[in-house]
């Protein structure tokens, strides 16, 4: 069985993402398949990039996108409003709104673009990582671990494949370490059907992917959860065949109740795909 599966049904990017057009309007479905704290802002954020690129011509791919979280969203139906803001002969912006009866909770920005000529120049260096093909995935070492006895991920973790460079058993107590991250990560049942599909992969890891690595830089369990509060993913390369993406993120610096962390995505051949960044606001737990 592959990843995370020991039963149960995960998520499909391309299928839970999808959109359904109705004259001018443009809705989605909200799956719980994507589920932490409410919808995953990752998820949402991936729906509201469709959006944009049903609305640009059709050789335009993502340039970037900029997104605020204005509040949780319910598992139902959404609607996606398509605003073209510059309409230019290479590059298109537009805002996007995802709203669910007639409340507005994700706001965003998107350029896209068909420019393809420029200079070509990486300085950005590859982490020095071991190749997927040579790690266990997380599910390898849970059972390995614990055999029958296997704790069950929650339901949004088992949308992946997930191959850490060092694992550490869920019951041993908070190993203080750098507030850094780097994995690879496999989306289970995925599909390329077109690059705004595929840039999602990059904005659900990106987005997600902070608040677990300021976790990892921590000396014990928080009493506290961080949703995002805004997030901008820049996107570089597309790479729609390749199953594996290793996500390199740090948490720089919290205080004053926020948590600001970056990522970069890559491929196990060395292109890089994405680059992000978010602001995470500290929210106490309900007692």
């Amino acid at each position: 069985m592959p990843g995370w599966l020991w039963g149960g049904d995960m998520g499909a990017l391309q299928a839970d993402t999808a959109l359904r057009k109705v004259g001018d309007r443009l809705t989605a479905t909200l799956s719980r398949d994507w589920e932490i704290w409410g919808p995953n802002g990752g998820y949402l954020s991936a729906i509201a990039l469709r959006a944009a690129g049903a609305s640009v011509p059709e050789d335009h791919r993502p340039a970037s996108l900029t997104v605020q979280y204005l509040s949780v969203a319910s598992f139902a139906d959404v609607e996606c409003v398509v605003e073209p803001v510059k309409q230019g002969r290479s590059a298109w912006l537009l805002n996007v709104a995802l709203e669910q009866e007639g409340r507005r909770f994700l706001q965003a920005q998107v350029w896209t673009t068909n420019r393809t000529q420029g200079p070509r120049v990486l300085e950005a260096p590859f982490p020095d990582t071991p190749p997927p093909t040579s790690l266990k995935t997380y599910a390898e070492h849970v059972r390995d671990h614990y055999g029958d006895e296997a704790p069950r991920p929650s339901k949004f973790w088992a949308n992946f494949d997930v191959k850490p460079l060092k694992w550490q058993p869920f019951d041993q107590p908070p190993e203080r370490r750098p507030a850094a991250l780097t994995e690879w990560y496999s989306f289970l049942q995925y599909d390329p059907t077109d690059l705004f599909v595929d840039a999602g992969r990059a904005v659900v890891l990106l987005d997600t992917l902070i608040w677990p690595t300021h976790h990892r830089g921590l000396e014990a369990r928080p009493d506290y959860i961080a949703p995002s509060l805004d997030f901008a993913v820049w996107f570089h390369e597309a790479a729609p065949d390749e199953p594996w993406l290793m996500v390199d993120a740090q948490a720089d610096i919290s205080g004053q109740g926020l948590i600001f962390g970056r990522g970069r995505v890559w491929t196990p051949d060395g292109r890089l795909v994405a680059s992000g960044s978010s602001n995470l606001l500290v929210s106490p737990l309900k007692r």
